[in-house]
């Protein structure tokens, strides 16, 4: 199983679909301009990070 940071499965784009699925599911990314909107996707990110490893069972 491969690390989050060198895994080449993990770009950018997975992040980028995971919004558009949420966002068809009716969920909005708050208002409040880029910098918030930087932050809430980092986060994302990080959150991503973890259910990747989880669904992969690398955190026991």
């Amino acid at each position: 199983m491969a690390h989050p940071t060198t895994d080449l499965r993990f770009d950018p784009r997975l992040t980028t679909e995971i919004q558009a699925v949420l966002e068809k599911h009716g969920y909005r990314l708050p208002s409040g301009g880029d910098h918030i909107r930087e932050l809430v996707m980092t986060r994302v990110n990080i959150a991503l990070k973890n259910l990747v490893e989880v669904f992969e069972g690398r955190t026991w």
